[in-house]
């Protein structure tokens, strides 16, 4: 298959990205919050010796709290603080005439600045139980980026064992916010329930020997946080779009005519807003806002249309290096020419160049009603072009820092990427492939939502791939490579079967489901058609099977 550095090449991902679960545990670097064990629990000190004790078995570099610290010079300090005031006095004066575009800092951030003692970038941290205000990791951390907080409760009382999907969510929902924390392990004296941002709750037993349910469900949600694409990773197109003219409008009236199945079918449940949750004071609830690249809230799920696109040819390498001589590197996957980027992919069939076909998305702003959007207001048009991110508005909306795309921008855009590959392999050796007539001249639907697909229910001469990865948070880097990765290899793996390729079901197991559709419309009759298909929460997952 296609290399990892081609990957992120295609997908416009310029880190370091660990792929397997391995790699992840040999990258982390953690500390524990110091605690007082007479004010912490019995169950939460097990678990943590046990927790501790597995971190130890797999190599994470575990690190004592001291060792953890570094001091942060004043001048920098002193730097820091002429920055902020320096912000919100423009933020003031650009609140006069117009909607500023910068972030006012809050008041907070100053006091909590002055904390000159830190934890290490690139150090998460695990607290144990309840911390006080002003005394949380969070308040000690030197990025909230580049390191998590991980805090072992008790199990609240009111989470048994038939707990709902929203029960699960509206705990875990509160409970990030009143310890800020990125993470939540809820413990009992039996088990443990893992909380993230994904809206999951996978649930483990406690055993003495935790080690796989550490490596595969907790570590990779460590390592590949959330991180959104934010706005100044695009480039913005300066031409806006039409929803309603003809190359947009079919998209369109799909997102819109399906709206009413969609919402039937029960998988895209109201957001949460995040001046609803249970902060403790405004710096903290401002704390959350940053760590979501400054959104009001999170809406769970999405609903894309890719548009139609032009396929490349298949030329055989041979061929290629003729035609494209030096630019064709012996030790590479990929090369450019003449602005353009090429893959080379091997195939049952022997080895081909291709052009990267560009791809389009018509997706949601974040936190939008999925189901009842205005075309207007709430499309954004997502594009990936010679593995550069590109963003453009509708003709009514001014993009700016304040309009924020999906969380799993890259997700999008990776299956989109990947269709497009497949139609044109298709393209090259079925003349009548429905697939790649239906990429090329009508697009396809991309949609995605917290549960999973009764195995019983799956639609004809689709593929699924997916289950056995590691457990990685919406938006991580991670989640995009598997798309594309999963996708191709299971495509390629298909050749020569004897069935028509018609789409893929991407599982990533503990977050949710990707499905690729011939339109909105059809996948929410696929759905509401046959009620014991998916429901949100993990009760069709099969990875921990």
């Amino acid at each position: 298959m296609i290399s990892l550095e081609t990957q992120q090449k295609l997908l416009d991902i310029k880190e370091k990205v660990q792929i397997s679960q391995n790699e992840m545990a040999d990258k982390l670097n953690i500390t524990f919050f110091p605690y007082d064990e007479k004010a912490v629990g019995e169950n939460i000190l097990n678990f943590k010796r046990k927790l501790e004790e597995s971190f130890l078995r797999l190599n994470v570099n575990v690190i004592p709290y001291k060792d953890s610290l570094h001091r942060i010079r004043l001048s920098k300090v002193l730097m820091r603080v002429i920055k902020i005031l320096l912000n919100n006095f423009l933020f003031v004066v650009e609140s006069i005439y117009k909607t500023p575009e910068r972030i006012f800092v809050n008041w907070g951030v100053l006091v909590n600045t002055f904390k000159r003692t830190r934890i290490k970038k690139g150090i998460s941290v695990v607290a144990l139980g309840e911390n006080t205000s002003w005394n949380l990791p969070m308040d000690t951390t030197s990025s909230f980026t580049e390191s998590s907080v991980i805090t072992i409760l008790d199990l609240p009382s009111n989470i048994k064992d038939d707990s709902s999907f929203y029960e699960h969510f509206d705990t875990a929902m509160g409970l990030f916010a009143y310890h800020m924390t990125n993470i939540v392990i809820a413990v009992k004296e039996d088990k443990w329930i893992l909380y993230n941002f994904n809206a999951s709750h996978p649930t483990y037993p406690i055993e003495d020997n935790i080690d796989k349910y550490v490596l595969k469900g907790l570590i990779p949600k460590i390592v590949a946080p959330i991180r959104p694409v934010k706005f100044d990773e695009f480039t913005v197109k300066n031409e806006v779009f039409d929803p309603m003219d003809e190359h947009h409008k079919y998209a369109v009236k799909d997102m819109l005519e399906s709206g009413n199945l969609l919402e039937k079918s029960g998988l895209y449940p109201q957001g949460k807003k995040i001046d609803s949750l249970p902060f403790r004071n405004g710096y903290y609830r401002w704390i959350g806002k940053i760590h979501l690249d400054n959104r009001n809230g999170m809406s769970y799920g999405f609903l894309a249309r890719q548009l139609p696109t032009v396929l490349s040819s298949l030329i055989p390498l041979e061929q290629a290096k003729g035609q494209f001589g030096e630019a064709i590197q012996p030790d590479k996957d990929y090369f450019e020419y003449e602005k353009s980027l090429y893959l080379i992919i091997d195939l049952p069939t022997g080895t081909f160049a291709m052009k990267v076909p560009e791809v389009w998305v018509l997706s949601q702003r974040s936190g939008c009603n999925k189901t009842k959007m205005d075309p207007e207001r709430d499309l954004i048009k997502l594009g990936l072009v010679s593995g550069k991110l590109y963003l453009q508005s509708s003709k009514k909306v001014k993009l700016n820092q304040n309009y924020k795309t999906s969380f799993d921008t890259k997700l999008i855009l990776a299956n989109a990427l990947g269709n497009t590959i497949i139609a044109s392999i298709l393209k090259h050796f079925q003349k009548d492939s429905e697939f790649a007539k239906l990429v090329e001249s009508n697009g396809l639907a991309i949609c995605h939502w917290h549960g999973y697909i009764n195995e019983k229910s799956l639609p004809k001469n689709f593929l699924v791939h997916g289950n056995q990865n590691p457990n990685v948070s919406c938006s991580s880097p991670q989640s995009a490579i598997y798309a594309l990765d999963g996708k191709l290899r299971a495509f390629i793996e298909s050749m020569g079967g004897g069935n028509d390729f018609a789409g893929d079901i991407h599982v990533e197991p503990h977050h949710g489901t990707n499905i690729i559709f011939p339109s909105l419309q059809q996948f929410g009759e696929y759905i509401v058609n046959n009620p014991d298909t998916s429901t949100l929460g993990n009760k069709y997952l099969q990875a921990d099977k």
